[in-house]
């Protein structure tokens, strides 16, 4: 399994090389990390919001398919949304028979005892089920957002998608969750923070040749997270992995609003660092959840605010650094010459080789020989 997670982890990074809208032109480019992290807080906003009219949701199943569903993507990188679509009106059989094949390929990486569960969470994504359609709604949500942020620009060009967006939503009238996020007046400021998190580069000192951003860094730390909580509960070291991904998921989102302050800046001045974390309180507290129903911001504060807490969250915080030593090494391996990056992945790969987490200092160790990594 060990070996398998390396070739699991450099797969996904093929995310952060597929760009959406490729075929118009666009204000921004988005690629599909960034796209699957947006898709992911649509998907946690309507479960909570499920939860909290009394609907049942099985969230461990949720997030499960959240992580998975990414992975035959960075196989079929190059298939466009577009075409998919017409594929799979043309022919739907024969889509299904391509995709069933990227997940048979995809499996030998997978844990064994998990495997066929993972094979079938995969299939079954978007299938009927409340996670299903959660997860369909959430996301159209993300690419309606995309295209509307294009259209401001290039409006001719993005008419037709909107149409079809628009078509394909009005699917989920019925769908109360979807309905409530769509009518609620707090979703604009979650928004808007959203598209700040797409565009906040990460490394933004240094030239890149693989750029970045919050949006998709986060979306990979939930990947890396999921599962090294597999892993140690696996190795009988009890971890909720929900509650794992739950905090991955949310632990940037502050960044939205103060900006990406980095640990050593924080920790200059005896004190900063309270400081930083009082002032994230009130911000995210007075312009992000303000309007919120309680239960909803009961879910998501600590989480905000304290995504490093306890266990779980030290795991989350080795999940964060085991990400940033990935977009190191694919800095170095597609031949970046700025030693600020092996700087920065010694540095990172120290802390992980003392970690309390087995998984963890056997990623350390991995990364640092290089194992099986060919970058991107």
């Amino acid at each position: 399994m060990y070996r398998g997670l390396i070739r699991l982890l450099e797969l996904y990074t093929n995310l952060f090389t597929m760009f959406r809208w490729n075929n118009r032109p666009a204000l921004l480019r988005t690629n599909e990390a960034e796209n699957a992290f947006i898709s992911a807080q649509f998907s946690l906003l309507m479960s909570l919001i499920a939860k909290q009219s009394g609907e049942i949701v099985d969230e461990e199943k949720l997030f499960k398919r959240i992580v998975l569903k990414e992975l035959p993507k960075c196989i079929l990188s190059d298939i466009s949304v577009d075409t998919k679509v017409l594929i799979k009106e043309l022919d739907p059989e024969k889509w299904e028979a391509v995709f069933n094949t990227t997940v048979a390929e995809v499996s030998s990486l997978l844990p064994e005892r998990h495997r066929e569960d993972f094979m079938t969470e995969m299939k079954a994504a978007k299938d009927e089920s409340l996670e299903g359609l959660i997860i369909s709604a959430g996301d159209l949500l993300s690419a309606n957002l995309e295209a509307n942020i294009h259209s401001r620009f290039f409006p001719e060009y993005y008419e037709e998608a909107l149409d079809s967006l628009k078509k394909r939503l009005a699917v989920f009238r019925d769908l109360r969750p979807y309905r409530v996020l769509k009518e609620s007046d707090w979703m604009k400021n979650y928004r808007e923070a959203l598209v700040v998190l797409l565009r906040a580069v990460r490394w933004n000192r240094l030239k890149r040749n693989v750029e970045t951003t919050v949006a998709g860094h986060s979306f990979y730390v939930v990947v890396v997270a999921f599962f090294l909580a597999l892993l140690e509960n696996e190795a009988g070291n009890t971890i909720d992995t929900l509650e794992v991904v739950k905090r991955a998921l949310l632990h940037d989102i502050p960044e939205s609003l103060t900006g990406d302050i980095i640990t050593p800046t924080k920790q200059k001045v005896k004190g900063f660092e309270e400081v930083v974390s009082r002032v994230e309180e009130k911000m995210v507290s007075k312009k992000l959840l303000s309007n919120m129903p309680p239960e909803i911001v009961k879910e998501l504060k600590p989480r905000m605010l304290d995504p490093f807490e306890g266990k779980e969250g030290r795991l989350v915080r080795a999940a964060d650094l085991s990400a940033a030593v990935v977009e190191c090494l694919m800095e170095i391996k597609t031949g970046n010459a700025q030693l600020a990056f092996r700087s920065a992945m010694n540095k990172m790969l120290e802390k992980l080789s003392e970690s309390e987490f087995e998984s963890v200092r056997y990623l350390s160790d991995a990364f640092r020989l290089g194992l099986e990594w060919t970058g991107r």
